[in-house]
């Protein structure tokens, strides 16, 4: 690819999916700044790629997947250590969507990922198997230890 970057593409790209990076990071990170920079970094390194022979449902599996990718990185760096966050965005998430949201972060990460995928963003296990590099039976098995799990927790509230 030339350094040309295709400002329309990326445009619609960004409007298009924002919303599902925003989610994700927040889910993976359980912090709205930390998601945001997240993004930021997802979208940036999209500009660096030919993205033309991708169709849509593999431009998002690739955006989903490098989202994770950018979570995982995240988690891995120290340098995270003595932020200070301001707490003047908008909530991204409904208040139903928070409270269910907030138990489904006490979830161990394995299981986080594959609720936040099929419930919040309508995947099929195949399909979120494909994006987390698992095997499908693998995703449906956290999916029912997930709902397990939340059921308890649910119930104890």
């Amino acid at each position: 690819m030339d350094n040309t970057v295709d400002l329309q593409l990326i445009t619609r790209i960004v409007n298009a999916h924002t919303d599902t990076v925003m989610r994700i990071a927040y889910q993976r990170t359980g912090n709205i700044h930390d998601a945001q920079d997240i993004t930021q970094d997802v979208f940036l390194s999209l500009m660096q790629r030919d993205l033309s022979p991708l169709s849509e449902n593999e431009l998002k599996a690739y955006i989903i997947r490098t989202a994770v990718n950018k979570c995982n990185d995240f988690h891995r760096r120290l340098t995270r250590r003595n932020v200070v966050y301001f707490d003047d965005t908008e909530p991204i998430f409904t208040e139903e969507e928070q409270s269910i949201l907030d138990e489904v972060l006490k979830l161990p990460k394995k299981y986080r990922d594959v609720v936040y995928l099929h419930y919040y963003e309508g995947y099929q296990v195949k399909e979120i198997a494909e994006m987390l590099g698992s095997k499908p039976a693998t995703i449906s098995s956290q999916l029912n230890r997930a709902r397990e799990k939340l059921k308890l927790m649910l119930t104890d509230d």
